[in-house]
């Protein structure tokens, strides 16, 4: 797609971080129906798909045991990179149409964010008695990245510059966090970061670009095969080389983005179909990978608080720079973003079960601040 060329109703921003807007009306009490982590809403909460595969995992009834999580490890590499996928999409769509004071707005929000939450984590985790299975500080940042994830909303057709802008600004924030997750994710993993990370971006790149050949090319059954295949190559290359695939399935999408033609338009639609089964698998095996112990009871606790504390502060920070309303721009960065959960999955696959203790308290604490995030006053909306 040419850049600021407008995009398909059905894509806009990427699905996965569209809100809906309220329901006028209601309960004041009741917390309003808003897609869980940033997945968009169905007729079952997505916090439910959390709950679901941890009381059906092996924390839980054990109905999901260890062996079942094992065996749908392929599966999940491929919603990662699905998930990528339509990150990429939504990113560069509306890169395409922001300034560089948005862009910049968005990694100081990102910064503030990941050093609060990261430096008042292993502040804490020194003087407590808690003892992480790894090294405390790059397990912090790590947390810190994950945590510092916002589900973007979705903006009405007559809503104002300002919240238009906040919109943006909680889309474009996912850029550096997700550069510095998979960088920092690839270092843990060990050997040449560098090179993995340029080898994932080539060969990612060229998958794209292949697409672009075939897509457009092919027949309307020819297409979903050539769609399907390329992201099971992308799974493929994030899994093998120890990076991740939310990292190819988005350079496979920004080139579809950028290089002119229809490529994006034909992969998200024939990935539409497999993006919501996926997210719910994806939030399942999150679920059922949780384990109940007194460190993940313990970080869940401090990452909530310190999270609603660094958004405070990113949002002090940052709204005058971007031009809005700190109230506005304060309920836009408090919901949390699926992204981070799927960076959580991400470093468990890769790192194994020492690291499970991070997909736990990332899991629960986004799942702790969704709820959060639902009772608040929603005033941006219809601005």
């Amino acid at each position: 797609m040419q850049p600021g060329a407008e995009w398909p109703p059905e894509l806009g921003r990427d699905v996965l971080d569209h809100q809906p807007a309220a329901v006028e009306g209601g309960w004041l009490w009741l917390p309003r129906r808003r897609p869980a982590l940033g997945v968009q809403a169905t007729a079952v909460p997505t916090l439910l798909f959390v709950l679901l595969g941890a009381a059906l995992g092996p924390h839980g009834f054990n109905i999901l045991t260890s062996a079942a999580v094992d065996h749908l490890q392929a599966v999940v590499w491929v919603a990662l990179a699905v998930i990528g996928v339509f990150i990429g999409l939504g990113l560069f769509a509306v890169a395409a149409d922001a300034n560089s004071g948005i862009f910049a707005s968005g990694a100081i929000t990102a910064a503030v964010t990941i050093a609060t939450v990261a430096g008042g984590l292993y502040g804490l985790v020194r003087q407590s008695s808690i003892a992480l299975p790894v090294d405390p500080l790059a397990g912090c940042i790590l947390i810190g990245i994950c945590a510092s994830v916002s589900a973007a909303v979705q903006t009405a057709d007559g809503a104002s510059p300002e919240v238009r802008r906040a919109a943006r600004l909680a889309d474009l924030d996912d850029v550096p966090l997700l550069v510095l997750g998979v960088t920092l994710l690839t270092a843990v993993v060990g050997g040449s970061v560098a090179l993995r990370l340029l080898v994932t971006i080539a060969a990612s790149g060229a998958i794209g670009f292949a697409g672009c050949l075939l897509f457009e090319r092919a027949s309307e059954a020819e297409r979903g095969v050539f769609v399907t295949g390329a992201v099971l190559l992308l799974a493929g290359i994030g899994a093998y080389l120890g990076t991740s695939p939310l990292l190819s399935g988005c350079v496979a999408a920004a080139v579809w983005v950028r290089v002119p033609g229809s490529a994006d338009r034909i992969s998200a639609r024939d990935l539409r179909t497999l993006q919501h089964p996926l997210v719910a698998l994806l939030l399942i095996v999150a679920g059922a990978l949780v384990e109940w112990n007194v460190t993940v009871l313990w970080l869940t606790g401090c990452i909530v608080i310190l999270r609603f504390a660094a958004k405070l502060l990113a949002t002090v920070v940052v709204a005058p720079l971007a031009r809005i309303s700190p109230s506005i721009l304060a309920v836009v960065l408090l919901q949390p973003g699926i992204m981070g959960i799927a960076l959580a999955v991400s470093a468990g696959q890769l790192l194994g079960d020492d690291y499970n203790w991070l997909v736990s308290s990332v899991t629960v604490s986004a799942v702790v601040s969704e709820a959060i995030a639902a009772f608040m006053p929603h005033d941006y909306e219809g601005a």
